[in-house]
């Protein structure tokens, strides 16, 4: 269910569902919102899940965050105030770069790890997108995106699905979010992330390709790998039931 809250003086949204503990607390990335996480928090019906959205979208007030510091700082105050016990941050993409600054960031004693979903330590933004987005922002409605941010192969059905959920993220906050990304670097500092990662990749992904997992794996010390054979960026979705499958593995092993 999507629930409404008040969080520091903002009005919040977020799906929550009821389940075991340690509870997932899901982060989005650019340009989207909590509807990434509807396939794979339906393929784990008896998890506690969170499905939060980042300021600026989907009945989260904004203004945006414009840094991924920022971006923390809205988790961890939404963690202390609607979040029980345990917990483990998912993140995708630009989500996954909050979550390594939450593990950075002194975070509660309750946090009992990360996945890292087609993420990097580093994320570095092709200048089309910022392009594109910024002509978005000025025109008030977004170009078509290059054929190549697509994976080949991605279930059409699918792809209209999301890019019709991401209207619920206004096209300026996107343009925020991409620059956020674009700006966030902790290659030198994730080496420093204590509690355990399950980092998952695409070998076809190819706006963070397998390198930055395969980087991320090597940097920090209680770190499992998973490259999913042909998924692409947007693995959150199209690859669900598998990611949901290694995630529960990861969780549970958590857990005893």
């Amino acid at each position: 269910m999507v629930e409404a809250r008040r969080v520091g003086g903002r009005a919040v949204t977020f799906r929550h569902q009821a389940g075991r503990a340690p509870a997932l607390v899901c982060l989005h990335g650019a340009a989207d919102n909590q509807h990434a996480y509807d396939r794979l928090l339906d393929a784990l019906p008896n998890r506690a899940g969170y499905a939060i959205n980042l300021p600026g979208r989907a009945g989260t007030e904004g203004p945006p965050a414009r840094s991924v510091a920022e971006m923390e700082a809205f988790l961890s105050e939404l963690v202390e105030s609607e979040v029980d016990g345990r917990y483990v941050v998912v993140g995708h993409s630009l989500g996954g770069a909050v979550a390594i600054e939450h593990a950075l960031a002194s975070p509660p004693d309750r946090l009992e790890g990360l996945v890292l979903l087609a993420t990097g330590a580093r994320l570095r933004v092709h200048p089309m997108i910022l392009a594109l987005f910024e002509q978005g922002q000025a025109a008030g409605s977004l170009p078509p995106m290059p054929s190549w941010i697509h994976e080949q192969g991605i279930d059409a059905d699918l792809l209209a699905e999301a890019t019709h959920k991401r209207e619920l993220t206004p096209v300026s906050t996107g343009a925020i979010d991409w620059r956020a990304a674009d700006g966030f670097d902790r290659m030198h500092a994730v080496q420093d992330i204590r509690v355990p990662v399950l980092i998952v990749g695409g070998t076809e992904d190819l706006l963070t390709p397998p390198k930055y997992a395969e980087y991320l794996a090597a940097q920090i010390p209680h770190a499992e790998l998973l490259l999913l054979e042909g998924a692409g960026h947007m693995l959150v979705m199209d690859r669900a039931v598998e990611v949901s499958r290694a995630i529960e593995a990861f969780v549970s092993k958590l857990a005893r």
